[in-house]
């Protein structure tokens, strides 16, 4: 069940994107806001968990088009690095800002991982297995108890507890009497859900109701009344309440959530489709506001969001009804929600693969005005603007390489006089009393001159990654006679470079241009 990039799907994130609309099922806010999350440098990113702070893990590709887990604080998006190998993949995030997830090793193995302090310093921590090769963690809670799945020795794979990472005591929790078993989700009072592989070959929804009793505590979950044969939990919240995908009868699947129901043991709820034969759920939070995919009538996937589901009131909502029709996205796949109602998952704009943050806002937000990229020379001023119309308080806050400028909370960033090292990449994030509603990215370049004993010195600055076009003319007038002296792909933040073919010339100009 573990998840990849497909890596002929190519992507180019735009730096911003917002979208809103009237929000008529549910009772938080009237306007959905989008954030693109941006990319690690390259185009593919997905958005897997996001914890009630606003920080958010998934997998975004990087410019040399490998898979990296990542983690995005408020407009910063960081490498979480691997464990040795290429590729990795973070799935889960606690209020700690702990994060796990799965890593390539050198030898081409997948271990689960934990990274406790993105923020200070990316250090992976390898989870281990149950005595076979492989193994991946898929959710952590407040207490660092954290489930996944790991390999046995036979080649089968078990659902684990992992209490200790340090300590390394990786608990078997067995398979039910089946085969492969795997855990998705642990809550704060530890419950956990997945899937088992039964005798006859078919998946089903399993549920610990404690998973400190080890096997002793699992069981599978009973979706009587609704058909199911097969399927799997993806979800439960501090409540108990399970959310997931089950297999009808006809073969078709249906999203469902499943709750206490007391004497009568557990209540399951079919969430339905958005018109479609297949849905998913994949996330509940505390409000037992479930987020998912589902299949349109035409068979599309939408991402979807279902309110007051064990109200007696259930009713799937397309989110892609709750955003401006112009706004150029797709939603997709819904994956998280948190306690602010915060949404996180995966969507198309213009036919690419985004990642996407919604924040619920109180009336329409509109980008009237984005920053643009440039590139300066020394002592000029720089003037960035975010310009918004929001029908409520924003607040800002502009980062120069993923490090927030003091001061600097206002739409509009004044730099009075540029030197070298104010060259890089700078984000805008605005934000209501929710969460982030806007975030935009633009690199920023420097070029200077300087002529020693008749040989000109090129210096470019920008961010690595980007690429840095340096033309020269031996005139000027209506019809310079421009040609490209070269062109850079900048390795670090700057780069020097002798004009030698100028020497003895007597006038040389030059211009660079940053291109995308």
């Amino acid at each position: 069940m573990n998840e990849r990039f497909d890596s002929n799907t190519r992507a180019w994130l735009v730096p911003l994107s917002l979208a809103l609309a009237t929000f008529t099922g549910v009772a938080h806010a009237q306007f959905y806001a989008v954030t693109d999350l941006g990319t690690l440098g390259g185009t593919n990113c997905l958005a897997y968990g996001i914890n009630d702070d606003e920080q958010i893990v998934g997998s975004s590709e990087t410019a040399a088009g490998v898979s990296r887990g990542f983690m995005f604080d408020h407009g910063r998006m960081m490498d979480l690095g691997t464990l040795g190998g290429s590729n990795s993949w973070a799935y889960g995030i606690n209020d700690n800002g702990w994060m796990v997830g799965g890593s390539d090793l050198p030898d081409g193995n997948e271990h689960g991982f934990l990274c406790t302090n993105a923020l200070a310093l990316t250090n992976m921590i390898d989870l281990g297995t149950l005595g076979g090769s492989n193994s991946v963690a898929y959710s952590i809670n407040m207490h660092g108890e954290m489930v996944g799945w790991a390999e046995l020795p036979n080649g089968s794979h078990h659902a684990f507890l992992l209490t200790n990472a340090w300590m390394g005591d990786m608990m078997d929790l067995g398979d039910v009497g089946g085969t492969n078993s795997e855990f998705y989700c642990i809550n704060d009072i530890q419950e956990a859900v997945g899937g088992v592989t039964i005798a006859d070959g078919d998946f089903e929804p399993i549920l610990s109701s404690d998973v400190m009793m080890g096997a002793g505590g699992m069981g599978m979950m009973n979706m009587g009344g609704m058909g199911g044969l097969g399927g799997q939990a993806w979800y439960i919240n501090d409540q108990g309440t399970a959310v997931g995908q089950t297999q009808l009868s006809d073969g078709s699947q249906r999203a469902f959530i499943s709750a206490s129901g007391g004497m009568m043991g557990r209540v399951n709820v079919n969430l339905g489709t958005l018109g479609g034969t297949n849905s998913t759920a994949y996330c509940i939070n505390d409000d037992d506001e479930v987020v998912g995919t589902s299949l349109t009538s035409n068979g599309h996937p939408h991402a979807f969001i279902v309110t007051n589901a064990l109200g007696g009131m259930a009713a799937m909502t397309d989110l892609n009804t709750l955003i401006h029709t112009n706004s150029g996205w797709d939603l997709i796949e819904a994956r998280g929600i948190n306690a602010s109602n915060q949404i996180v998952g995966m969507g198309m704009f213009e036919g690419q693969t985004h990642g996407y943050l919604l924040t619920p806002v109180s009336g329409p937000v509109q980008v009237t005005s984005a920053p643009s990229s440039s590139i300066m020379g020394p002592g000029a001023s720089l003037t960035l603007h975010l310009r918004m119309s929001a029908g409520e308080p924003l607040f800002y806050q502009w980062l120069h390489d993923g490090s927030p400028l003091p001061g600097a909370t206002n739409s509009t960033l004044v730099i009075p006089s540029m030197g070298m090292s104010d060259a890089g990449r700078y984000t805008v994030t605005a934000r209501n009393a929710v969460g982030t509603v806007a975030s935009a990215s633009v690199p920023i370049g420097m070029f200077s001159l300087m002529l020693t004993n008749g040989n000109m010195h090129l210096t470019a600055a920008a961010p690595a990654g980007d690429h840095v076009l340096i033309d020269c003319s031996d005139t000027l007038g209506p019809n310079p006679d421009w040609q490209t002296l070269t062109n850079i792909t900048m390795v670090s933040g700057m780069v020097q470079l002798d004009d030698v073919s100028q020497a003895g010339t007597h006038a040389r100009f030059y211009r660079a241009a940053l291109l995308p």
